[in-house]
């Protein structure tokens, strides 16, 4: 949980901000500029690439907690019912033959 208040901070950090970054359209920075000259906008930004980065979706720590949760919370049962796929009257439906 730690991991999400950091990246939140650093997301509000930014939103605070607001200001152009130095970097290119394409997010890294332009030739003249080294790492020193970063803004402070560029430095969060830095920061929250990794921290967003150093967590894997797929088989990180969240995923290991979140995985042994249920699918349908006992509370959404009513819920879960309704998505049961019922046979029709297939005597009241018209067919129609297709010639091949």
């Amino acid at each position: 949980m730690l991991q999400a208040e950091y990246i939140l901070d650093l997301q509000k950090q930014l939103t605070l901000l607001g200001g152009e970054s130095k970097k290119d359209s394409n997010g890294t920075l332009t030739e003249e500029e080294s790492i020193t000259s970063m803004t402070p906008t560029d430095k969060i930004r830095s920061q929250l690439d990794d921290a967003i980065a150093c967590e894997c979706p797929f088989c990180g720590d969240l995923m290991i907690r979140e995985i042994s949760l249920p699918f349908i919370l006992p509370g959404e049962a009513h819920e879960a019912a309704s998505w049961e796929i019922r046979p029709h009257n297939i005597g009241a439906q018209k067919s129609l033959s297709l010639a091949v």
